[in-house]
């Protein structure tokens, strides 16, 4: 399989020469439709809406409805069978393909940290002190652990190359990661279950600073957890590939036969004292 894999052709990084600007003005699926290759099923089966600047949206559906597929889509991670994705009123193929990326910070499920230093996984770059990326720590809820640690943000993490090195929770390590996006600045932030390893408490912190985190920007996250949903301006229902809603909570919660209620319920009851 490795050598069928090294076999296979790049894939093109291919796009328009339009320069993708610094603000994200408007997000359009228009008929958009998607299946894997080799397959006849479609993942997403004609599928329109519109997302305004700075508006913050919770995608919503039972595992394998699409979500992730549809965030990919949007990410040029893969292309639309048929129908068309707008950014700010272009077609995203439009873009030039690294103007188009550096506009969007994403932490999809299987975000990886690599043996360099907390401060080196945030920036991406050689981490020198800057009180910005220390107030980023505590917003998402690292500051006591970074301090506790003797070498701070210059500590390496895992033991790959020095038996010194820290090895963080999964919840510490899913920190880091929503730090790195945050720490991008793009005008569009993509969290796709960005808080599956946190215990409620510590999700509700994230959430909690969450809207101020990424104050001015266009925010996009997918979670299990109803819960999330409620901080959104809007939310995306998708069920069998289709939109089926694109509503606020509180209208949604007012549809009682809606897949977005039966869901919402199921979990509200578990909290009930």
């Amino acid at each position: 399989p490795f050598m069928e894999f090294v076999s296979l052709p790049e894939a093109r990084e291919y796009g328009g020469e339009l320069e993708m600007e610094n603000k994200i003005h408007s997000i359009e699926f228009k008929n958009v439709s998607f299946k894997y290759p080799g397959s006849d099923k479609y993942v997403l089966k004609d599928i329109s809406f519109n997302i305004n600047t700075g508006e913050k949206i919770s995608i919503v559906g039972l595992n394998g409805a699409g979500k992730t597929t549809l965030i990919k889509l949007l990410c040029r991670l893969y292309e639309p069978n048929s129908g068309e994705i707008f950014v700010n009123g272009h077609n995203i193929y439009d873009y030039e393909y690294i103007s188009y990326m550096e506009k969007i910070a994403v932490i999809f499920q299987d975000y990886k940290l690599f043996a360099f230093t907390i401060g080196e996984n945030i920036t991406c770059e050689e981490y020198s002190e800057d009180e910005n990326i220390m107030g980023l720590i505590k917003e998402v809820g690292l500051g006591e652990k970074i301090n506790s640690l003797p070498n701070g943000l210059n500590s390496l993490m895992g033991k790959s190359y020095d038996n010194e090195g820290v090895e963080l929770s999964g919840g510490e390590e899913q920190k880091v990661a929503i730090a790195r996006a945050i720490y991008k600045d793009a005008p569009l932030i993509i969290l796709d279950e960005p808080t599956s390893a946190l215990d409620p408490l510590a999700e509700a912190e994230i959430y909690e600073h969450f809207n101020t985190m990424v104050e001015g920007k266009t925010a996009i996250y997918i979670s299990h957890r109803m819960s999330s949903s409620t901080f959104s301006d809007k939310i995306l229902l998708i069920e069998n590939g289709e939109v089926v809603d694109f509503d606020n909570h509180m209208n949604l919660m007012k549809k009682e036969e809606s897949l977005y209620y039966k869901l919402f319920m199921a979990q509200a009851v578990n909290y009930q004292i």
